[in-house]
């Protein structure tokens, strides 16, 4: 624990790190740390869900000094297993806002491997008592990205000109192109596919099962290369049903009016997401996350060249040999 404290500490103080948000995950048991980088990619697809995750439950009709839900796409999580920072997360926020717990959490496996994040997300349900929705976006390339470096025909093309802004880099282009951004010759991204599996507790049990893909627990959707989130959806109204009983269990323990019972009783979801609304989110994410690799490697490249870097070795050998 004192090693997370400490790079934590040093990455504050680096601005590179505040301007990147890096986020810091710490295994206890295993004494892990891992370092992840948010993206726009995932970003975006993942705002949409959570704009979902925010209006839906507002419209369970409860005072807000009785029940209120909180929406976070960096919320500190700390027990016993693991200190994270998760991508998405509701709490239920009860006591006229001074208590709070985790209701529903998700990650995104894309700046971060599979493994570590169901490692995250088994943590999460060990030591969270009061989950009842962990879910995952699963994003993967077609092929790892590099950069153009700097002496390459596509690096010596680029370097030749000024930095261009977002709008003159995507001129020529159709957003549909964006599962394989291609611009000046060289691959800035590509997309093999994104996944969202999502995983409820089931009535009766105390805990999500994660390792149960067969039964209503689990439910999984595809926004690329195909669109298919009948079943995510499906699961989503689910999940805000077991939202919905622990508003009785709270109406309950508050010996609220029957009035308040009877309304949160005839509440039913509203509509689901709209598959539109993720699409154009992951298309805007994809050329988003391209364009900030270019935007990082030719700013890179303006204020520290790597010919200057290899005179300045050279320089330095021929003068040893002195």
């Amino acid at each position: 624990m004192s090693d997370y404290i400490y790079v934590k500490d040093r990455l504050e103080e680096c601005l590179w790190y505040r301007k990147t948000w890096n986020r810091l995950t710490y295994f206890s048991m295993s004494e892990r740390l891992m370092v992840s980088s948010p993206s726009a990619l995932h970003g975006s697809v993942m705002g949409t869900i959570m704009g979902h995750l925010t209006s839906v439950p507002e419209t369970i009709p409860v005072p807000m000094d009785t029940v209120i839900y909180r929406t976070f796409s960096a919320n500190s999580v700390i027990v016993e297993s693991v200190r994270a920072i998760s991508d998405l997360t509701v709490k239920m926020c009860t006591r006229g806002g001074r208590v709070g717990k985790s209701i529903w959490l998700m990650e995104s496996a894309f700046s971060q491997s599979d493994s570590d994040v169901m490692r995250k997300l088994n943590a999460y349900v060990q030591d969270i008592p009061s989950l009842l929705v962990v879910g995952k976006l699963l994003i993967k390339q077609g092929q790892q990205y590099h950069s153009p470096g700097s002496k390459g025909s596509a690096a010596l093309r680029l370097r030749s000109s000024n930095l261009m802004t977002q709008e003159e880099w995507t001129s020529g282009h159709d957003a549909d192109e964006f599962e394989q951004v291609v611009v000046d010759g060289h691959t800035w991204l590509m997309l093999s596919s994104v996944e969202i599996h999502v995983r409820m507790r089931q009535a009766g049990n105390s805990k999500i099962e994660l390792n149960d893909t067969d039964g209503n627990g689990y439910a999984f959707g595809t926004l690329f290369p195909t669109v298919n989130l009948g079943d995510i959806n499906n699961a989503f109204q689910r999940c805000f049903e077991l939202v919905k009983q622990e508003v009785f269990v709270e109406l309950e323990s508050i010996n609220a009016d029957r009035a308040l019972f009877d309304r949160t009783a005839a509440w039913s979801p509203p509509c689901p997401m709209e598959s539109a609304s993720l699409r154009s989110a992951l298309v805007y994410g994809a050329w988003a996350m391209a364009y900030d690799r270019y935007a990082h490697w030719r700013t890179t490249l303006q204020k520290k060249p790597y010919n200057m870097t290899s005179r300045r070795i050279s320089t330095s050998h021929s003068g040893n040999r002195g």
